[in-house]
């Protein structure tokens, strides 16, 4: 695959603008509407993932009832906040790549996350390839265990990393309405493939300074660089955060970690300092060393549903926003991370849980 694919900048700016039409509507439109706003924005035929537990979505009925209903209902004031908007061309296909939160007030559990009754952030991260002005393949990320951290439960251990709110682009210049350098453009793109392949040369030895000091990632990041991880993983920043909470133990439990090329990404585009990858299980690893995320080795073959979202400047990458499909990983691995939630749930409020009992 080229790192980066011409495109013309006048249909590049129309599959965006469109892609923010639809999800204006899919958000605002009245609940008695919802299946006519998403006949409006998806094709007969999409093909539409998001994370785990909801899945493949078979038919624009399941995407109105498994995924747009249930969160509509959730948060019934929702309003869709986006940070970064970038397009381009991957797979002969035209791609737009979405990150921010869904912002509103909670007010009725969701797949047994309990409500609230205050304001969360959801975080997302999408991918979208549009064919006509419509979805005909979308890739949804949702930060799940985020939203049951806001809730109040912590069904893993603690991050390595800094749990907290993820940041808009330090430039807040990430929606990118307005015609994109093409040189730009391709640079960003190149710049961040040239670092995951030098992610590639980890040689599977326990990962010490001297052998990640191999992979060079020094010469690909800003000294200050933000590594925006998902719940569980958290946070970081510069290299020596990034390497401390998040690349040493991943590769540790993961030594033998490498991407699919049969599988490849779903979406690779640059466009102008901004680049956005990702990946549907293309990312494997067997879980043969030491413990990860709380979870001693399960020697278990892992397929990862990972995004990347990144800015650049004009030597580096900047920041880099990573939703990661942890619950999915988890399940992998033998653990439910939704039934350990409902069990810290039972723990901790009976009374509800009674309510909950007899709803269900």
């Amino acid at each position: 695959m080229n790192a980066y694919s011409s495109i013309d900048q006048s249909h590049n700016l129309t599959n965006k603008r469109r892609l923010l039409t639809i999800m204006e509507a899919l958000t605002t439109a009245p609940l008695a509407s919802l299946h006519d706003a998403v006949r409006d924005g998806y094709h007969p035929d999409a093909q539409v993932n998001v994370t785990h537990p909801l899945n493949a979505l078979n038919g624009l009925d399941a995407v109105v009832s498994r995924w747009w209903q249930p969160l509509r209902h959730a948060l019934p004031d929702v309003e869709r906040r986006d940070y970064i908007v970038a397009g381009g061309r991957c797979r002969d296909a035209d791609w737009v790549g979405c990150l921010g939160h869904y912002v509103g007030t909670f007010a009725y559990d969701w797949l047994d996350i309990p409500a609230t009754r205050g304001v969360v952030a959801v975080r997302f991260a999408e991918g979208h390839a549009l064919r006509d002005g419509k979805i005909i393949t979308s890739y949804v990320f949702i930060d799940f265990l985020d939203l049951m951290h806001q809730a109040g439960f912590h069904p893993l251990a603690p991050s390595l990393g800094r749990e907290m709110h993820w940041l808009p682009p330090a430039t807040l210049d990430g929606v990118l309405l307005t015609p994109q350098e093409e040189d730009r453009s391709r640079r960003s793109i190149e710049r961040v493939l040239a670092m995951q392949a030098a992610l590639g040369l980890y040689n599977g030895k326990p990962p010490t300074r001297e052998v990640l000091d191999l992979m060079g990632m020094v010469d690909h990041w800003h000294p200050n660089f933000m590594w925006h991880g998902p719940a569980g993983i958290g946070t970081t920043r510069g290299l020596r955060g990034f390497e401390d909470y998040h690349q040493i133990p991943f590769l540790a439990a993961f030594p033998d970690r490498r991407g699919d090329p049969a599988v490849g990404h779903f979406i690779s585009i640059g466009d102008g300092d901004y680049a956005v990858t990702g990946g549907w299980g293309s990312l494997q690893g067997t879980h043969t060393g030491n413990d990860f995320l709380g979870m001693a080795a399960t020697g278990k073959r892992i397929h990862m549903r990972v995004m990347d979202f990144y800015r650049c400047d004009e030597q580096t990458i900047v920041e880099n926003w990573v939703p990661i499909d942890i619950p999915h990983i988890l399940l992998q691995m033998g653990v439910d991370i939704f039934g350990r939630m409902r069990h810290q749930f039972r723990q901790r409020d009976p009374i509800r849980v009674s309510e909950w009992l007899l709803r269900s």
